[in-house]
């Protein structure tokens, strides 16, 4: 069992991200339950906005996209121009309905990331229709919105294709004995089922299961039985995630279909993976760390060390070791709905369930040694992302997100690795908001010993916030020290 390491030295060096320490404001796309009809699918036609022809623009479906009356980015629908709101930085829609999303407007800063929508904004969120996701680049502009599912062609399937609240409509003589779901929700390290009976209910010579993931996510996870009618599916990572069945008939017809299942979690959700994790790799021991606010704002007199009771870490914030301190020090509600963290992979979901609550905060799963390729979340051996949840973080209070590479395993069968590569993704409110690690690669190294006298990495400060349409939202700032000692690095960007 790992044990926290006294501090004996700091080595402080600096790791700068591609613009530093820039304070971001990361809104997330506003109205996706609110949306103001027309739009692309009706409405009262502006003749001041042009088409392409010159002629009043087309909307989704023929109909006119512009009603001439006043923006609510609250409740979008198509219109003139692209709305960059009041910090500039875009709201995740295609406002103007021209294919592309925010394509005028900045971003904060190098790897923020943000929900995206390239359909009608009043399409968003309904029947097939799933968020995408578009990153900030290194010109602080935003890419394609890329891995969702947006607006297309009706097809016999069963499902709302063209995401306007109606399956199959307008196809003249549909009739399908597919019934293709619409987007759905999951939630992370949880057992997903797959029921073929729900999708295909007559005779069948075969089923095949299929999934595809999104880049965030590595290994992609399989279905248990692929080729069984009711199978199911272990998701250990946030994402957007492809799920799709084809059924052979017993007429010998192939007939199938593809949805997206949007894997969430709530709140604050942080995620790691790192290179060398697993038997195949160096098999090295890599931990995660948040670290919440403690001291009055503007306070002199510093903040407290990592490695105590105001980090939630391996030592104090897992179920099989947690410290009931942590809880007090940090006063946050538990989550008595246990499907949050009942299958957490080690057998930690069971310590979770004998509580009878998942805790505020919580590491779900502490990975010190795993097989490669060991694919049964119950094992001991799996080799899991470490992630640390808050699921209802107040409004306000900071909290730092830090790497630590704990140990290369060496003395305990590893390879001895002298270096390596974590990358971490931050979730708010189930929407990934930034991921960092891999552009510019970070390289952690372990010293000669254990613990916080290796490499810490200081990833970012994040705070929560209720944006202008009410919803739970987040501001990130990454930071990029590399410290050694279990210090706490840089003062609050906050």
């Amino acid at each position: 069992m790992k044990t926290p390491v006294p501090r004996i030295h700091h080595n402080l060096w600096f790791v700068p991200l591609a613009v530093g320490l820039l304070l971001s404001l990361c809104l997330v796309a506003c109205g996706n339950t609110a949306r103001r009809p027309g739009g692309r699918d009706g409405g009262t036609v502006d003749s001041s906005y042009p088409g392409d022809d010159g002629g009043p623009r087309p909307g989704y479906d023929g109909g006119p996209v512009f009603d001439g009356g006043p923006v609510d980015m609250c409740n979008p629908a198509c219109g003139p121009i692209e709305i960059c709101g009041p910090d500039g930085n875009g709201d995740g829609n295609d406002d103007n309905c021209n294919g592309m999303v925010d394509e005028t407007c900045a971003c904060p800063h190098p790897g923020e990331t943000r929900a995206c929508f390239r359909g009608p904004p009043d399409r968003r969120g309904i029947g097939s229709c799933a968020d995408g996701i578009m990153t900030c680049t290194e010109f602080l502009t935003w890419s394609s919105c890329i891995d969702g599912q947006f607006p297309e062609d009706e097809v016999c399937d069963g499902a709302d294709n063209d995401c306007n609240g109606v399956a199959d409509d307008g196809l003249s003589g549909c009739s399908t004995a597919v019934t293709c779901p619409g987007t759905q929700g999951a939630t992370p390290l949880n057992f997903y089922p797959l029921r073929g009976e729900t999708i295909y209910t007559g005779a069948a010579r075969s089923w095949q299961w299929n999934v595809s993931c999104p880049p965030t996510v590595s290994p992609c996870p399989a279905p248990e039985a692929a080729t069984a009618q009711d199978t199911r599916i272990f998701f250990t990572q946030s994402g957007s995630y492809r799920v799709g069945l084809d059924v052979v008939t017993d007429t010998g017809e192939t007939v199938g279909c593809e949805w997206v299942v949007q894997v969430q979690g709530a709140g604050l959700r942080v995620e790691m993976l790192w290179d060398t994790q697993g038997s195949a790799h160096g098999d090295t021991d890599v931990d995660l760390h948040l670290h919440r606010k403690s001291v009055p704002m503007g306070s002199a007199t510093g903040e407290t060390e990592f490695f105590t009771n105001d980090d939630c870490y391996f030592a104090n914030c897992k179920a099989s070791s947690y410290t009931d301190g942590v809880r007090a020090a940090w006063g946050m509600e538990d989550t008595t709905d246990l499907n949050a963290c009942r299958d957490a992979p080690h057998g930690e979901g069971a310590d979770w369930v004998s509580k009878g609550a998942c805790y505020n905060p919580r590491l779900d799963v502490d990975v010190i040694s795993c097989t490669t390729g060991d694919t049964d979340p119950n094992s001991a051996s799996f080799c899991a992302p470490e992630n640390i949840n808050v699921d209802n973080p107040p409004l306000g209070v900071p909290f730092r997100i830090m790497v630590n590479y704990y140990s290369d395993n060496s003395l305990f069968g590893g390879g001895g690795v002298a270096e390596t590569h974590p990358q971490v993704n931050i979730y708010c409110g189930g929407e990934l908001r930034a991921a960092f690690g891999s552009d510019p690669l970070v390289t952690l190294r372990n010293g000669s010993s254990f613990g916080a006298d290796n490499d810490n990495w200081m990833v970012a400060d994040v705070v929560f916030f209720r944006n202008e349409c009410g919803g739970l939202d987040c501001l990130i700032n990454p930071l990029g020290d590399i410290l050694r000692g279990p210090g706490f690095g840089p003062p609050w960007s906050f």
